[in-house]
């Protein structure tokens, strides 16, 4: 078993204790669905911290294997989960909603074991270029406020088909808030996006990356579009169908290696 395997298994080992205490605290009535007001004045430090910042640890360790570096589809993966899970380390406090970051946890571990489970088709180093580093950057951050945002509109189908009744339906944010927050990275991942695109079509001009990339990126423009019209009942469900394409198309693009950077660049 290859070293990223052993370090992405961890990682895994560490959600699943995650949510055993999370289940145990919630159970025992000492944990609520969102952080109270005191809790994120107060910034505690707990047990959820702690292994947040080992996982975040662990995942930081994939970066220096071989399959971890940035110019591969498995790299790249690894610093989208970087960036998520810092947002989870630091989200309690701004998303004051465990349920989202269970989602974002959710995404993490698929990503995690897209890593375990896909082999990496290409290796060695790469050598990156001004070029290929700005295409490099705009997309894993174009990633990691993507899936953000496909965070909350999974949170948004949750609580838009649960019933009122449920328990779900509680945990979850109202749709407007869930909607609010994913339109917000959604729109910063725009920024991030340009300029990815830009770096892939001057490296690539009109191949299958390029225009994949493009089509996420028109996806996560027309969702935020359709959140800027007004709706009857102040929430707009075709906004969030295009966001999650738009993270399915980024995800297989990372997962079938087309993102990997040739080492000739």
């Amino acid at each position: 078993m290859t070293m990223h395997r052993v370090l992405s298994l961890l990682v895994v080992f560490l959600f699943l204790l995650e949510e055993i205490f999370h289940q145990k605290l919630g159970k025992s009535g000492r944990l609520s669905s969102a952080p109270t007001d005191d809790d994120i004045l107060k910034n505690n430090f707990d047990r959820f911290d702690l292994l947040r910042i080992l996982e975040l640890l662990f995942l930081g360790l994939l970066l220096s294997t071989p399959d971890g570096n940035p110019a591969t589809g498995h790299g790249q993966l690894t610093v989208v989960l970087v960036g998520l899970q810092i947002a989870r380390l630091f989200g309690r406090r701004v998303l004051s909603r465990w349920s989202v970051l269970g989602v974002l946890q959710t995404l993490e571990l698929i990503l995690l074991l897209t890593i375990i489970l896909v082999p990496m088709k290409l290796s060695g180093r790469y050598s990156l270029s001004p070029l290929p580093l700005l295409a490099l950057i705009g997309g894993v951050t174009y990633g990691i406020l993507v899936t953000i945002a496909a965070a909350f509109s999974i949170s948004y189908g949750v609580r838009l088909f649960a019933r009122e009744s449920s328990k779900l339906y509680e945990t979850f944010p109202p749709l407007a808030d869930s909607e609010n927050w994913a339109y917000k990275f959604s729109r910063f991942s725009l920024f991030a996006g340009t300029a990815g695109m830009v770096g892939l079509f001057l490296l690539r001009g009109l191949s299958l990356l390029p225009l994949l990339f493009s089509i996420s990126i028109i996806l996560q423009f027309a969702g935020v579009l359709f959140c800027r019209k007004e709706a009857f009942n102040g929430h707009h469900p075709g906004a969030h169908i295009l966001w999650g394409i738009s993270f399915l198309i980024l995800y297989l693009l990372a997962v079938t290696g087309i993102t990997t950077i040739s080492p000739a660049l």
